[in-house]
């Protein structure tokens, strides 16, 4: 045996041992994070990890191991995101939102862009959420007013009336419009606050009614305060029940606040 025979024998056996350190070390990374994913799923009961999805280079960021520190950040800002998306979901504040607030929320959620997932954050954002109800739902009310169409008799362009009709129900591929719905849900909450009724879970809203009525091959949709019949060209009319006229005398007193030079007088049903 020469010197160059220990010499790569010596480096062979430096090699594998760095290698085997480095294989230890990689099962325990993964073990770590195999961990952490299903806590994560756990708690977002989701079939979906969003942290391997960040590790496999999606959601707006791809991990790098080159800064630790820095991708440990914007990991946590994907997970937060989540974890907001499980807490609004299991909380019910959503029900307290207009469809704009949510709207707004949902793209927080996606792109990541949420406030940290933290005991002050939380608190903050939810008395803050919580204060504001009332008004977030008058403002959803006002943005279906707003989004009527004028181009029917029905339709009175300064106040709500006992029948409505709203356009785009069902989208151009003849499948519930998710967005309008949620302007429905908008007024229905309204209307439910002003009868002093608790406010329906947003879950069984009326995407989920008018979507089980189009798979029952039924077009007319029944609802505590108003009936609504969908046409195949995707308009809904809506004929509000008489319960629920007064409540619209509410409603119509909201719409006059927000644009005063809009309505004429008062109508003659007695106000709620």
């Amino acid at each position: 045996m020469n010197n160059g025979d220990i010499i790569v024998s010596a480096s062979v056996a430096e090699l594998i041992e760095n290698r085997n350190t480095i294989k230890a070390k990689i099962l325990a990374a993964f073990q770590t994070l195999s961990e952490a994913i299903s806590t994560e799923m756990a708690v977002t009961s989701k079939k979906y990890s969003i942290l391997e999805s960040f590790l496999a280079g999606g959601r707006w960021h791809s991990a790098s191991l080159k800064d630790p520190e820095d991708t440990m950040v914007h990991a946590m800002q994907q997970l937060d995101a989540g974890f907001w998306d499980a807490l609004m979901e299991k909380s019910g504040i959503r029900a307290f939102m207009s469809a704009a607030k949510r709207d707004q929320w949902r793209d927080l959620i996606s792109e990541g862009k949420t406030p940290p997932f933290e005991m002050d954050s939380i608190k903050a954002t939810f008395a803050d959420l919580y204060e504001k109800r009332a008004d977030m739902m008058e403002e959803g009310m006002i943005d279906l007013f707003q989004r009527l169409s004028w181009n029917y008799k029905t339709n009175n362009p300064v106040r709500m009336e006992k029948k409505l009709i709203v356009e785009r129900v069902l989208n151009s591929y003849g499948m519930v419009n998710n967005s309008v719905t949620n302007e429905l849900d908008d007024l229905v909450r309204i209307l439910s606050v002003y009868d002093g009724k608790p406010i329906p879970e947003h879950r069984h809203g009326m995407y989920a009614v008018i979507a089980d009525a189009m798979a029952q091959k039924d077009s007319v949709v029944d609802t505590e305060y108003f009936t609504i019949k969908v046409f195949k060209k995707g308009s809904g009319h809506i004929v509000f029940k008489d319960n629920a006229l007064p409540l619209l005398d509410q409603c119509n007193r909201v719409i006059a606040k927000a644009f005063p030079d809009a309505l004429p007088a008062a109508s003659g049903r007695k106000a709620a």
